[in-house]
Order: structure tokens, then sequence, then C-alpha cells
């Protein structure tokens, strides 16, 4: 069975929600109908709580994939930049420490998990550098909007949630700041999740379905030009943070009447139409990935559904 990127996982879990939404046993009936509305409502705030689950899911794994990837940098870790030094080995440790007590109060066996991120820590002084997914992520039980700018401060990318914003709105994602609607989102999950009256309305769960993919898809384009930066040691990076969203260039794979439309950022004519939204992918990453292309596809209304960072894929 081949395992799903966390990407892939990630919009699985989400496009299964978005189809939940509209399934009669998630709407509530007449208020007389108490005992289908309480189930409803349940049901509701589960699904707040998974979609959250989701996003911070693929934010943790997608930085790690990250980590893996600056790991092979070519420059010495001494060299690397300060922040994401202290976050590899002080950062490492201490959340590995916090992670290791949770695991042993929920009867788990914590001792492999800290001899793992000791074994990445000391690869900081010598040996094959491998970067612990301990560093970036990890703080708390959740993944804060305060969390995602740190990750993208450690890989040196500045002013993180405007940048994410930005790739989102030039993806079609809307105008919305995002940073505001994730801390909303969390604030829905935590009354989901510890609140015995929360009532999670179906138009909570669309409009932060849409919000999640808008985050996702901003932060991955952004930390994954960043790291891929820092990984083949691009001097501007390794010295001060860089405004990432000045050096990508977006390539759409759009759905339209006559099939799937390739088109560069900017562009009024096609690169090409296929039929297949699976070769029209294959073919968009194709040239995408020459230039270092982010690939996002959108639907009928411009909307963005899926994408693939080909920094580093």
């Amino acid at each position: 069975m081949v395992s799903l990127s966390s990407r892939e996982s990630f919009l699985q879990r989400i496009t299964t929600i978005e189809q939940a939404v509209a399934d009669p046993y998630l709407v509530d009936r007449v208020l007389t109908d108490v005992a289908h509305n309480n189930r409803a409502r349940l049901l509701r705030n589960g699904l707040m709580v998974v979609g959250f689950t989701s996003l911070e899911d693929f934010i943790r794994g997608r930085t790690e994939d990250l980590l893996d990837a600056v790991s092979r940098t070519v420059v010495h870790f001494s060299d690397l930049p300060e922040f994401l030094r202290n976050a590899a080995t002080m950062g490492a440790m201490k959340s590995a420490r916090a992670r290791a007590e949770m695991a042993k109060n929920s009867g788990q066996d914590p001792i492999a998990l800290l001899q793992e991120a000791g074994r990445h820590v000391a690869s900081t002084a010598s040996g094959a550098l491998q970067l612990s997914r301990y560093s970036l992520g990890y703080s708390g039980s959740n993944v804060s909007s305060s969390e995602i700018v740190q990750i993208l401060t450690a890989f040196q990318a500045t002013d993180a949630w405007n940048e994410i914003t930005l790739i989102a709105r030039r993806c079609g994602a809307g105008s919305m700041p995002l940073k505001p609607a994730y801390d909303q989102s969390m604030r829905l999950r935590h009354e989901a999740a510890h609140n015995a009256d929360a009532n999670t309305q179906p138009r909570d769960l669309q409009t932060f379905c849409s919000q999640a993919i808008a985050t996702a898809l901003g932060f991955d384009v952004v930390a994954s030009r960043a790291a891929r930066l820092l990984k083949e040691g691009e001097p501007d990076i390794l010295i001060k943070k860089v405004k990432v969203s000045e050096r990508v260039n977006i390539r759409f794979i759009d759905l339209g009447p006559k099939g799937y439309v390739e088109r560069r950022e900017g562009a009024k004519r096609a690169v090409r139409i296929s039929s297949d939204p699976e070769d029209a992918l294959k073919k968009a990453l194709r040239n995408a990935a020459k230039e270092y292309e982010p690939v996002v596809m959108r639907d009928e209304r411009g909307l963005p559904i899926s994408w693939v960072a080909t920094d580093l894929m």
C-alpha cells in the first residue's frame, strides 16, 4: 500500500469534510426533532475537530519534509541561520521532552522518542546532519498562528502571514487575511472539543475548508521555496530573511469548458489544454519543475483545489 504524502492526506480529508457537510444527517431539522438535531450537532462538532487537526497535521508533516530536505544542505550547520540552529537543538530537545511526557501519560514508551531526538540533535555537531522533526511545529499541543510564524522564520521567510495570504490570493483563494481566519478556526476547534454546548454550523465547516486549503497552499509555497534556497546555500537567505512571494511564479491548471487549461501566471494564452486532469498535471509539472514553479489546480470557479510545490516535492 502506497502511503499518501502529507499534502495528499490533507486534501483527501478536507474534501471528505466538504462532501459530508451537505449530508442530511448533518443538517438540523425542525426544533422539535431534538434527537436528530443533537446527533447532527455532535457530528458537526467532530468534523470541526478533525478538520483543524488535519490542517495541523499537514503543517507539521510538510515542515518535517522540509527539515529533511534542509538536512541535505551544502551548508555547514554552524553557517545556517541562528533561529534554525536554535530550533534544531534547544527547541528540538524541549519539544521532544514535552511529547515524551505526553506519550508516557498515555501509556506509551517515551524512550525511543527521546533517543531519536537525541541522535538528531547530536548530528548537528558531527556526522550526517539530520534535523529533528521536533525542531519546528511541536512547541505546544496545537499549531498556533504564532507557531507558523516561527516555522517560516526558521526558514528565513519574512512577514509570514502576509506572505501566506498573498500567495493564496494570487491563486484565487480570495483576499481575506488568513491569520485571523486561522485563529478563528482554532477557537471553533477548541469550542467543539471542550464545550458540551458547542454548535458548529454547516457554514462554519464550509468556510473552514476553503480557508484551510488557502492557508495550507500559501504555507507550502512559501516554506518550500525558502527551504530549497537554504538547502542550496543561496547567499541572500543565509544572511537575512527574504520576501519569498517576490521570487515565486505560479503555473495554473484551470477547469474550463474545453478541458484542463494550463497557463502561467499573468499569461493570456494557454500553454496547452488537456482532457484528463492527471495528464494535465503530469505535463504541467514537467515544465514547472525546471523553473521551480508551483502548480495549482483550480475548479470551474477559479478556486484552488490542489497543488504541488515543485521546489521540494
